[in-house]
């Protein structure tokens, strides 16, 4: 039977029983094919003359038990032969139907687990960002005196705009402190010898990336932060700070914790 020659050419429908599907497998990644699924049984639709569906149609399918063909002129589907119209056929076939490879697996997947037994602990460190992506800065680490001097000419807006923790601590004059300003890029000060940071609750310096790098919610639990929690990741190092630790800039608040003074809010030591 040449499987080219007419009426087959022109079939375009096929109804089976739904466990005959089987006989479609090797075909899933045909996104012309698609299937609608009523109950046990299966309606398979394609574009008449598609390629190798006449063929499939003759060696696969005719032979099924219970399957029916049918062709279509116009909108209405017939049997091959057929005067009267089919009204069984689907009518809302494209809406109804799904790709084949939706319905038709290769076999039952089953999990495997990876070969070499289970995954080492993973270490989280800072790496060059290669690709160089912007990222606007949402942080700034510096000296108190870089920040009291750039401090001393910033407007009042801008400094109201910022808030700020203070490291307090015997080390070193209160010069000395260092002093994380979080805010709006634009408003943060400029300042020379400054560590720039982008993120939100995970703050990584500019240029670089965390490796592995997952996402930032996920960072922040594995390095123990809590939902109120800052994590500032600089070298191997990383530190946890409340937020609450911060306050509102002002050029008070900056004369009186450099003249050491302030009662600003405290940054912890780093923890590995």
């Amino acid at each position: 039977m040449d499987p080219m020659s007419s009426p087959w050419r022109d079939v375009g429908c096929v109804r089976i029983a739904t466990e005959d599907l089987r006989v479609l497998a090797d075909l899933r990644g045909r996104v012309e094919i698609r299937v609608a699924v009523m109950g046990d049984q299966a309606w398979v639709f394609w574009e008449p003359g598609t390629e190798p569906m006449p063929e499939v149609l003759v060696r696969r399918l005719l032979p099924l038990r219970g399957v029916e063909a049918f062709t279509r002129r116009g909108r209405t589907w017939y049997r091959p032969g057929a005067r009267l119209p089919a009204f069984e056929v689907p009518m809302a076939e494209e809406s109804a139907s799904v790709p084949l490879e939706r319905i038709v697996l290769p076999q039952p997947m089953t999990a495997v687990p990876p070969e070499g037994g289970g995954s080492g602990p993973l270490f989280l460190r800072l790496v060059r960002d290669s690709l160089g992506r912007p990222r606007p800065a949402s942080g700034v680490l510096c000296s108190m005196a870089r920040l009291a001097s750039w401090a001393e000419h910033a407007t009042t807006g801008r400094l109201a705009a910022l808030r700020a923790a203070w490291a307090v601590g015997p080390e070193g004059g209160p010069d000395d402190r260092e002093v994380l300003v979080l805010g709006d890029p634009r408003a943060l000060p400029a300042v020379p010898e400054g560590v720039r940071f982008w993120g939100a609750n995970l703050l990584i310096p500019l240029g670089f990336r965390p490796d592995p790098e997952l996402p930032e919610p996920a960072l922040c639990r594995a390095l123990g932060a809590g939902p109120d929690d800052l994590v500032v990741l600089l070298g191997q190092d990383h530190e946890r700070i409340p937020r609450a630790a911060f306050q509102t800039l002002s050029r008070a608040a900056v004369r009186l914790a450099r003249r050491g003074m302030g009662r600003g809010p405290s940054l912890g030591g780093r923890q590995p």
